[in-house]
């Protein structure tokens, strides 16, 4: 999709811009939150095994912070008479930056607790820092790709397939770990079923542009695309509230 095709969408739909003006207002303010009792949690733990797990977590707010930040400048320039739309295309990376920092943070706390459970301390592996650097590759060829040439066919698919290689690796650190915990109910089995459903959700605010390559009308994928973000927003909400009671706790 051409860079120019994403600005004209919301230039003739007003309407559509205010809502996602609306969208990424909340995913900016919620990502500021998160950030803020992830840090406060890690700053009061005093298990020194999961502090990687609440690094990752802020940076789990704070790439959803930015991606929202980046979304209410070009939908308020969007919805501003008189103004010119500022494009915002590398947005797409930033997501992608999201999703992996939530998997990540799902394949912490799965490490973190099979490790406890052995009565080992964590150590680094070569392979999990090579998986690292390759979806951090991807991503970076994603933001260069869309600051150089907007969003062609090519690079679309390119986000929308490293979107769900990131997810999946994300989830299947999830899913076994809910499979080995799934009686316990402890603070990490707890955020990660909260941390789930924004996975998903960001998932498929990512992929759902695949469908442009199928002929799918702009403004039609544009219409879903924005109830995915705010879902998105809504369950990170959701993680943020369970972040915020255990600081309360401790």
């Amino acid at each position: 999709m051409s860079l120019a095709l994403q600005t004209s969408v919301f230039t003739r739909d007003a309407g559509l811009a205010f809502v996602f003006f609306i969208a990424f207002s909340l995913m900016a303010v919620l990502g500021v939150r998160f950030g803020l009792y992830a840090y406060l949690n890690g700053s009061r733990t005093e298990i020194e095994a999961q502090a990687p797990l609440w690094r990752y977590l802020q940076w789990v707010g704070l790439t959803a912070a930015v991606y929202g930040a980046l979304g209410v400048v070009e939908a308020a320039t969007a919805v501003t008479p008189g103004t010119t739309v500022v494009p915002t295309p590398y947005r797409d990376g930033v997501l992608l930056a999201f999703l992996l920092t939530l998997a990540l943070t799902m394949r912490e706390i799965d490490t973190n607790d099979a490790l406890a459970n052995a009565g080992r301390a964590a150590t680094d592996s070569g392979g999990r820092r090579a998986v690292e650097a390759a979806f951090a590759l991807l991503i970076a060829v994603s933001l260069v790709g869309s600051l150089a040439v907007g969003s062609p066919d090519a690079l679309t698919a390119l986000e929308g397939a490293t979107a769900l290689a990131v997810a999946s690796y994300g989830l299947v650190y999830g899913r076994r770990h809910l499979a080995r915990s799934a009686v316990r109910g402890t603070l990490l089995d707890s955020l990660l079923r909260h941390l789930l459903p924004v996975v998903a959700f960001a998932l498929l605010v990512s992929i759902v542009d695949l469908t442009l390559l199928l002929g799918l009308p702009v403004a039609v994928v544009r219409h879903v695309q924005v109830v995915f973000v705010i879902m998105t927003a809504t369950t990170l909400m959701t993680a943020t509230i369970k972040l915020r009671q255990n600081v309360a706790g401790l």
